[in-house]
């Protein structure tokens, strides 16, 4: 099996939908509900990648595909994407080629009093990823939730002569366990986003795998939303609710698989891409990059 990694790092704030929730925020993410932390299902990033490959009119307009009530697919869009059932006897349709991952998150933004933002990651999100990649590399250990691994000149500040540097991530302060050398690595991932490859390397910051689950859960955007009366021109009474963003400059990475190495090659992936819900409110777009 071949994989190829793609990465998505969030330009604008992003929202995948799990639905209606029985909590405050009405409109949450999608997370892992082990970890907490914010996910992209495969479904979604097949979904607009797959539109991309649409038979389009002379006028731009998407063919319809009569035996299946459906937009029609050019024969590389349907090679990789797949197709649903057809009308005609013994039409069952057919998969296609390749396998689109659930995107993982590998770094989280939150602020920081020095340096005005890091991105946090942790022990579990760098296996995880390193899984993925089949990089080798050795992640230290963290034996306090109390202590980071971080740029000390960038983020750091040191409090009286004899006091070890400290940072202050949200309203947490971290103690100074050492350079995170793995910083320069993860740098390289998203090469394609100047953001990322300019402040990865001193912006990076590596924490308990229970401080980046808790940042996750209570450091996403939390945007309120009404429903406007074209009569009024004013909100409509009872239709005020909230919804949950993941912020941007959020890193995340997907495993795309196929038997063939042509096929990976031949998936056109369009930088930047927008992904999930609200597009024409400025909503999730994110730099690609595929590696």
């Amino acid at each position: 099996m071949n994989t190829k990694i793609l990465y998505l790092f969030t330009r604008t704030p992003l929202h995948v939908g799990a639905g209606a929730s029985v909590g405050a925020i009405d409109q949450p993410v999608q997370r892992e509900r082990h970890t907490g932390f914010p996910v992209i299902p495969g479904s979604s990033i097949k979904g607009v990648l797959a539109d991309q490959s649409n038979a389009l009119d002379e006028s731009g307009k998407p063919l319809k595909d009569g035996d299946r009530n459906a937009t029609m697919r050019t024969d590389d869009g349907a090679r990789l994407f797949g197709l649903g059932a057809g009308k005609a006897k013994g039409d069952n349709g057919k998969a296609g080629s390749i396998g689109f991952g659930e995107a993982k998150l590998l770094a989280f933004p939150v602020r920081s009093a020095k340096g005005c933002f890091v991105w946090l990651t942790s022990p579990l999100a760098l296996q995880r990823w390193a899984r993925a990649t089949g990089c080798k590399i050795n992640v230290p250990e963290i034996k306090k939730d109390n202590k980071s691994y971080f740029n000390a000149a960038t983020l750091g500040e040191t409090l009286g002569n004899n006091a070890n540097s400290s940072a202050l991530f949200e309203d947490y302060v971290f103690h100074h366990a050492g350079e995170f050398d793995l910083a320069k690595t993860l740098a390289e991932s998203c090469s394609n986003d100047p953001v990322w490859t300019t402040l990865a390397a001193s912006h990076l910051a590596l924490v308990d795998d229970s401080i980046l689950s808790h940042f996750a859960v209570t450091a996403c955007e939390v945007a309120q939303h009404v429903v406007i009366d074209d009569e009024t021109g004013t909100a409509k009474e009872g239709l005020l609710f909230n919804q949950e963003n993941v912020p941007a400059e959020t890193l995340f990475y997907s495993s795309l698989t196929s038997s063939s190495t042509e096929d990976l090659n031949l998936l056109q992936i369009p930088n930047p891409l927008q992904v999930g819900g609200d597009a024409t409110t400025g909503l999730g777009f994110c730099t690609t990059n595929r590696q």
